[in-house]
């Protein structure tokens, strides 16, 4: 879906397969006109509001939102999606970052994927060691030079992971065996080093935090 206007430009959209599902159909497309019913009504309010008082000054640049959905795993009883979402309301740049959501198959309802986790803390110790790890050699990719660990520099201190994006992901099909964890713009480094992604495998810690109803789910990366 696309709409675009003199205030605005609106696009939300999702693969083929996630349409198959009736049911996570519909969630998708009431979730799609709510979300353009709020963005461009703020759209529109926002630029008639900036033409009443703008005089002389330059017109309120049109603003852009966009949503689009991926699925990251497909496995009994559970589907693993991402939502990425850019958007611009003005100045010097857009922000954009990533959402992610489990679709239960069997009782036709959206979870957040730190539902399945009984305690962010324990959550964030299992995966703490190799988080900040990758993390920090990533941000040294970027930059060009070693992190300071001791720095007083919040973008060179390591982050919960459980305060980011956390996607669950499959190699097999079976069970969730990969954990994500997706910094967006300004959460782990300045807006000019983007985003960043940590890939991890689940082990027996991180299987050790998820609660019981779940765990089924869930199998160590072999």
């Amino acid at each position: 879906m696309v709409r675009k206007t003199e205030n605005y430009t609106f696009e939300y959209g999702y693969p083929k397969s996630l349409v198959r599902d009736s049911q996570l159909s519909d969630y998708l497309k009431k979730d799609r006109d709510k979300e353009y019913t709020r963005f461009s009504t703020e759209a529109d309010r926002d630029h008639t509001n900036s033409a009443a008082i703008a005089g002389n000054r330059p017109r309120l640049l049109p603003y852009d939102y966009q949503v689009h959905w991926r699925e990251e795993a497909d496995i009994p009883t559970y589907r693993s999606m991402v939502q990425h979402w850019y958007g611009f309301y003005g100045g010097a740049h857009g922000i954009y970052g990533a959402k992610s959501w489990i679709w239960n198959k069997v009782t036709n309802q959206m979870i957040k994927p730190k539902s399945l986790f009984y305690s962010t803390e324990a959550f964030d110790q299992a995966l703490e060691k190799g988080f900040c790890k990758q993390l920090n050699i990533q941000r040294a990719e970027k930059r060009g030079q070693p992190v300071t660990t001791d720095s007083d520099d919040s973008f060179d201190q390591c982050i919960p992971a459980s305060d980011q994006t956390i996607i669950l992901g499959s190699t097999t099909g079976s069970g969730f065996d990969m954990i994500k964890i997706c910094a967006g713009p300004y959460a782990a480094g300045p807006y000019v080093e983007g985003d960043y992604q940590v890939d991890l495998p689940v082990t027996q810690a991180i299987i050790d935090t998820v609660k019981p109803a779940y765990r089924q789910s869930f199998s160590i990366k072999r």
